[in-house]
């Protein structure tokens, strides 16, 4: 950092400046703000708004609503949408073709290829195997929900750096230290609010001094919303079984994820279930690390693709959360914030007759989480 010749400190502070300490800090940031990207900087609507389309790809699976004999040709599913004719869906050992839908009804040829039809009960899982089409066949869809549109606001977020007269003229003959101690920590402060707002912010406008409000929601927020992945464990101990039933309910709505978070508690339940479980290496490797960010190969394959823990103190003593961080954004607004595609902005904040002098850091962000209902999970209610 140079140092103040002019005697100026918003001179010092200048966006590059505050970006390039963030990018600094920022890895050191322990939690799930690590793993979430940030994003091109987007222009907003409504003064306050980022939208984005949720679409997922659906199941590739689905349970029967009423038993079905050897002889039946119809069989009832849970949603019909999933299926299309031509497809090859299979139940136990047999294989189905299916030649029409109806709503929730398909019309099918039992046992073919070569299996033999048999009785599929009630709630019995059917899984699509292949999808056939004709020569010269009309478009179609299957397994693709309508797009949803997903709205977030914009929040500011901002601090401050101020120095008295006599450190400014200490600045002007090199001595920065006060001064990128001061940085640091104010960069260190945002990150940490910035992880708090990812996973607890609540999407809301509020009106407090007759001035309105915009708050970022963040995960918290988005699990509370109807058709989330949020499952209540009864007050149970954690355990494997569980996690591994939170992530088959992901794969089931056509998503994956890559990451598990916990907070201190339930990373120590998690640490005496991998040392139950797991070889002395991986065990290792779990522990070195000491609550940040962990990377588990394949040593934990009840949990499908989650190789990484990630241990969050803002996370709630009876949660754990599966996420797919490549849905993850931190995104600053369009033109608000600095220029050249910055984050941040500085502007002079010294009062009159201040003996000193004050700059303050601020930008307006929002977080964007795609799919949250799909490529997400919540487990409550943890002991």
């Amino acid at each position: 950092m140079a140092a103040i010749l002019s005697g100026s400190l918003l001179a010092a502070l200048n966006h590059k400046i505050i970006q390039e300490q963030f990018d600094i800090v920022r890895p050191t940031i322990s939690g799930l703000v690590a793993l979430a990207s940030f994003g091109a900087a987007v222009e907003p609507y409504d003064g306050h708004k980022i939208s984005w389309l949720d679409m997922s790809v659906g199941a590739d699976s689905d349970v029967t609503t009423a038993e079905s004999l050897a002889a039946d040709t119809t069989i009832d599913v849970s949603n019909g949408n999933l299926f299309r004719v031509g497809m090859v869906i299979q139940a136990g050992a047999e294989f189905i073709a299916v030649e029409s839908v109806s709503s929730n009804q398909l019309t099918v040829q039992r046992g073919v290829g070569g299996s033999t039809a048999a009785t599929i009960a009630d709630g019995a899982t059917i899984s699509i195997e292949s999808v056939g089409r004709e020569e010269n066949s009309l478009a179609a869809t299957d397994g693709i929900y309508q797009p949803e549109d997903v709205e977030n606001l914009f929040q500011t977020m901002d601090t401050a750096v101020e120095m008295s007269r006599r450190a400014l003229a200490t600045l002007q003959f090199g001595d920065t230290n006060d001064l990128a101690f001061q940085v640091n920590e104010r960069t260190r402060q945002l990150l940490i609010q910035m992880d708090k707002i990812l996973i607890r912010g609540r999407k809301m406008t509020l009106t407090i001094a007759g001035k309105p409000i915009t708050y970022t929601g963040g995960l918290g927020y988005y699990f509370d919303q109807a058709g989330a992945n949020t499952v209540d464990h009864g007050g149970a101990a954690l355990t494997l079984d569980a996690v591994n039933a939170l992530n088959a309910e992901i794969k089931a709505r056509g998503g994956q994820a890559d990451s598990l978070v916990v907070g201190i508690k339930q990373a120590r339940a998690l640490q005496v279930l991998v040392n139950a479980t797991y070889g002395s290496q991986r065990l290792a490797d779990f522990v070195s690390d000491e609550g940040g960010l962990t990377t588990l190969p394949s040593d934990l394959p009840q949990i499908g693709g989650v190789n990484q823990i990630v241990i969050d103190t803002n996370l709630k003593d009876s949660e754990l959360y599966l996420v797919n961080s490549s849905r993850m954004k931190i995104i600053p607004m369009a033109q608000g914030n600095a220029m050249e595609g910055g984050s941040w902005r500085t502007m002079e904040a010294t009062a009159p007759g201040q003996d000193g002098q004050k700059v303050r850091i601020l930008g307006d962000f929002a977080m964007e989480l795609r799919d949250t209902k799909t490529h997400f999970a919540r487990l409550t209610n943890i002991a």
